[in-house]
């Protein structure tokens, strides 16, 4: 499988989640509605993921709950994202 995508319409908004291999990286792009937040696990490391070509440090609206080797949490508030990793 090289993509997926999916959504959910919440009595805020629609959600919307989708991820896709390209040029040997994984993208993940989430959609979070208007004054929502969203918890997201993604099964990687800090290190390894950017946000618009960013380190998540330097990205407003990203706060790192939980990080380990191959697993990072973080909370995102309304608006939409696009997460390299490689």
């Amino acid at each position: 499988m090289t993509w997926a995508k999916g959504y959910y319409d919440s009595m805020y908004g629609r959600i919307e989640s989708q991820w896709r291999l390209e040029n040997g990286k994984t993208v993940y792009t989430i959609k979070v509605p208007a004054n929502t937040s969203a918890t997201l696990t993604l099964p990687v490391s800090l290190d390894q993921v950017t946000e618009g070509g960013l380190p998540l440090a330097k990205v407003a609206g990203i706060k790192v709950l939980a990080e380990g080797k191959d697993q990072l949490t973080v909370q995102l508030v309304s608006g939409v994202y696009r997460f390299e990793v490689r």
